[in-house]
């Protein structure tokens, strides 16, 4: 969120669930074997988005539900995504203040070493299991997360700015 000159409305508990709930949907649907590569995480996205922006009400614990919810949807090994979204979780907390001031691309290259990392752990989980290599495609997604990033964020910020209409 850069600093503007606008002031945006507080956003309601309801929104950040229905985002969450959205962004799993969109995970959880069945990508075809061509177009798997190329997905985002868009619930790793939306975890980095309202740490980001909303870091009293969406942390840590957050985080780790979520890939909690991402593994047993996914099938995957218990905790791998609840190890990464925690992760990049803790870090987009611990540089919070100084991120939130940043420019939307600059977010965006930080989105997506956030990203990156999180994968990276998910390999690194999969090969001590004695899984082979995915292949470098697998992080090809990270890069149009970070195209998306932009957008998501003037999608995201509109419903804030949205005017309040006010009954005299």
């Amino acid at each position: 969120m850069p600093v503007t000159r606008q002031l945006l409305r507080p956003v309601s508990i309801t929104f950040i669930l229905l985002t969450f709930a959205i962004a799993l949907l969109i995970n959880l649907l069945p990508w075809q074997a061509s177009v798997a590569n190329f997905a985002p995480d868009f619930v790793a996205m939306m975890v980095v988005y309202w740490t980001l922006n909303q870091p009293r009400r969406i942390g840590i614990a957050t985080a780790f539900l979520l890939g909690i919810v991402m593994d047993v949807g996914d099938g995957n090994v218990l905790g791998q995504h609840a190890l990464a979204y925690t992760v990049m979780a803790y870090l987009t907390l611990s540089r919070q203040r100084l991120i939130a001031v940043f420019p939307f691309w600059q977010q965006a290259l930080v989105a997506l070493g956030l990203l990156t990392l999180g994968q990276t752990l998910m390999v690194l989980i999969q090969l001590a299991l004695g899984n082979n290599f995915v292949g470098w495609a697998y992080f090809v997604g990270n890069v149009l997360a970070a195209v998306l990033w932009a957008p998501l964020c003037n999608l995201m910020l509109s419903h804030q700015r949205k005017p309040v209409v006010v009954n005299l």
